[in-house]
């Protein structure tokens, strides 16, 4: 689920955006508020995934707003003036919207949020959600045999399942647990009690063979019990 919040002291294109969370059905709205001000006080302990913010606004203007959050989570501009496109860029914002924001636009952006917050999230309870085939799927870490690059996007690879992915292999051996899996190439990571056996240059996973780069080998012995 995304939470989300909404800056926007225009009540009709506040309301719009509103109607356009609703279409999504991982999002959650969690605040809507018509002031910067107000909205910063409610983050400070009501953190959020995505935040939604004008630019033209009374007392702090969602430029300035964004310049004074500390963490900061993924953020839209939205503004029906085409030249703040140039400020959203300069304040390395996920995307800028403009007003009226089409039903196509906003889902088309949301598909890249979500994408890009499940390549980044940490596994909870052993698990963790993937993006992929146009769903968010809880994946059960311990069920993943292997994970393999392909292009701009990862295989994981379950025992009966494939997922492609966007993302990395650095992205996914940094949320991976360390203990649990280990990158054997830079095309490779393998769940250590899924490996069958390992032959001088490849590890077996069923009928699988992955190869052991060279500069791997070190790292995967180290992490393997024997007896």
């Amino acid at each position: 689920m995304i939470t989300c919040t909404i800056i926007d002291d225009d009540n009709m294109s506040r309301l719009a955006l509103e109607t356009l969370t609703k279409r999504v059905p991982s999002m959650e709205l969690k605040g809507s508020f018509s002031s910067a001000v107000e909205a910063r006080y409610f983050l400070q302990t009501n953190p959020v995934d995505l935040i939604f913010v004008d630019v033209e606004m009374p007392e702090l203007s969602g430029l300035d707003f964004i310049r004074t959050l500390t963490k900061r989570p993924e953020i839209i501009i939205s503004s029906s003036k085409e030249k703040y496109a140039l400020d959203a860029f300069e304040v390395e914002v996920a995307d800028f919207l403009l007003k009226p924001v089409s039903l196509e636009r906003f889902l088309k952006t949301m598909n890249r949020i979500e994408s890009k917050l499940a390549a980044t999230a940490k596994p909870v309870n052993g698990s963790m959600f993937v993006k992929a085939n146009n769903q968010l799927i809880n994946l059960n870490l311990s069920a993943i045999n292997y994970v393999e690059a392909y292009g701009d996007y990862v295989n994981i690879y379950t025992e009966k399942d494939r997922y492609i992915v966007h993302g990395t292999m650095k992205g996914m051996e940094s949320k991976l647990p360390g203990d649990e899996f280990v990158r054997v190439h830079r095309s490779h990571i393998v769940r250590i009690d899924k490996i069958n056996a390992i032959e001088e240059t490849v590890i077996i996973i069923g009928k699988k063979l992955i190869p052991i780069g060279d500069s791997y080998r070190n790292v995967l012995m180290n992490q393997l019990s024997f007896l």
